[in-house]
């Protein structure tokens, strides 16, 4: 049995014990339209719609306040900062009245010329960077624009200069470049350790978010917030799946191989 066929089917035993209609989401997505891994600009549109009869889309601030009187509010970010996002997810983003939080590695992001990713540093197959303009478009119509780096870096296995570095120099960039303040970062491959949530606090940012599958709670750490990866593969049904915490045994599994890794 395949992989994705074992988590549906896990879904199904724990939907009872983890279903919630008051509970609090983000979403991870990386890119929008035709790329290998990308979810299709078809599918987010359904999501999109799904969300908007069955949830709030909301701000990432809004997600990560200490509020305790929500139903369901899901808020939608994207990593690495892929072209797709200005050219496909926005518009469909804007037919629902929401936007979303873009975390950028800001090396990759041009002035006039686009940049390719590359897979070997652990970029999406076949995808463009945005240039800075277009994170400027993006910012002028509600989107949040967050920090992953100058580089695609697993920062928990980086010298404290490089990370220093990292950290100051994206917050820098995004600032400079569109005259906003950077206030959040997104550990790149999620992966994070109490020295870099430490480091991450001290450079400035309010929040970052992590790799651990699950909902927000007031009980959050805020630099190491949870979100919810939604994959290329998935179908409609695993989508409300995943948002009504039918897939949240997940969370469980990471904090469990974690303690023995």
């Amino acid at each position: 049995m395949s992989k994705l066929k074992w988590k549906r089917r896990l879904g199904n035993i724990c939907a009872p014990f983890y279903h919630s209609t008051n509970r609090r989401v983000i979403l991870l997505y990386h890119s929008v339209g035709d790329g290998s891994l990308a979810v299709s600009e078809n599918t987010f549109r359904q999501h999109m719609d799904w969300l908007s009869a069955h949830a709030n889309i909301v701000p990432l601030n809004e997600i990560i306040g200490k509020t305790t009187n929500y139903k369901l509010q899901v808020s939608i970010t994207f990593d690495d900062g892929y072209a797709s996002l200005h050219d496909r997810a926005a518009s469909i983003l804007a037919e629902y009245g929401a936007a979303a939080t873009v975390y950028l590695n800001t090396g990759w992001i041009g002035e006039t010329d686009r940049k390719a990713s590359d897979v070997t540093l652990g970029h999406y197959d076949d995808e463009q960077f945005l240039l800075w303009k277009e994170v400027d478009a993006l910012r002028k119509v509600g989107w949040i624009i967050g920090s992953h780096g100058v580089n695609h870096l697993d920062l928990t296995d980086q010298e404290s200069s490089v990370i220093e570095v990292e950290l100051a120099n994206s917050k820098r960039d995004i600032e400079t470049q569109l005259d906003c303040s950077c206030e959040h970062f997104a550990y790149t491959w999620g992966r994070f350790n109490p020295s870099l949530q430490r480091t991450v606090r001290s450079a400035g940012y309010l929040s970052a978010v992590s790799g651990i599958h699950g909902p927000v709670t007031p009980d959050s750490d805020l630099y190491a917030l949870p979100r919810i990866d939604v994959r290329a593969e998935y179908e409609l049904s695993d989508f409300q799946a995943l948002v009504m915490g039918h897939w949240d045994y997940l969370g469980l599994k990471q904090q469990l191989v974690s303690k023995f890794v």
